[in-house]
């Protein structure tokens, strides 16, 4: 099983355009069976195969934010898509910036909770909120089962501490107290994370895969994981 995660930094609702496109073939080809995408558009799309999930799409000024922003048409911040039919929806704490559904895979049931943590970067009062209110809500999500939390954290767990090493700290001592496992935490420099419930890995193998992405694509890289049975 392959788990993609990426921000793709807001593409634009154009059909025409080559970042859009790159983001299609680029993701189509590696053939994930989850994919979790921030910073997103309604204008990414994939095959009939894929059911989906997705946050409510961003008005052209968001007012939800005391800074408020210009959004191109079709923008939202979080969408996943899914080989495995949804089951089971959840509601989050809010509607703009996470979404979270039951799936049922070769390895058992697993809940998706696709997010951002924070509107600008980790440094501001929107990055500590988000904080506060994620890890309350995964908390209890993952009481009800196995879960998969992923999307852009504004957390790096390895290499330079952004924002921060208290927030490094405060989220993988939160991941332990509640089991789950940060897949990625190695990858350098990165924001861009796939969380899983230790229970749903107990007995598989994990490989980790990254992809480096140009700046004027978006300024994060593609993460992967490979979920599978040792032999």
């Amino acid at each position: 099983m392959k788990i993609l995660s990426w921000n793709i930094e807001r593409p634009r609702n154009d059909k025409k355009l080559n970042k859009n496109n790159f983001i299609i073939e680029l993701i189509e080809k590696e053939n994930p069976d989850i994919i979790f995408l921030t910073e997103t558009n309604s204008i990414i799309g994939f095959s009939p195969s894929y059911f989906s999930l997705e946050t409510t799409a961003l008005p052209k000024t968001f007012s939800h934010i005391s800074k408020p922003h210009e959004y191109f048409s079709g923008e939202n911040r979080t969408t996943i898509f899914s080989k495995y039919k949804f089951i089971n929806t959840f509601e989050t704490y809010d509607e703009y910036t996470s979404v979270c559904g039951e799936v049922e895979t070769p390895f058992g049931n697993l809940i998706l909770y696709g997010s951002i943590i924070g509107c600008f970067g980790g440094k501001d009062q929107y990055f500590k909120e988000d904080l506060l209110k994620q890890k309350e809500q995964i908390k209890a999500i993952s009481m009800k089962g196995n879960l998969c939390y992923s999307g852009d954290f504004n957390i790096s767990f390895s290499g330079y501490p952004y924002p921060n090493n208290a927030a490094r700290s405060e989220m993988s001592n939160f991941f332990k107290e509640i089991h789950l496992v940060n897949t990625t935490e190695k990858n350098e420099d990165s924001v861009i994370h796939i969380v899983l419930s230790e229970k749903f890995i107990n007995g598989l193998n994990i490989k980790r895969q990254r992809k480096r992405i140009e700046r004027k694509i978006s300024d994060h890289d593609l993460i992967m994981i490979d979920v599978f049975k040792a032999e």
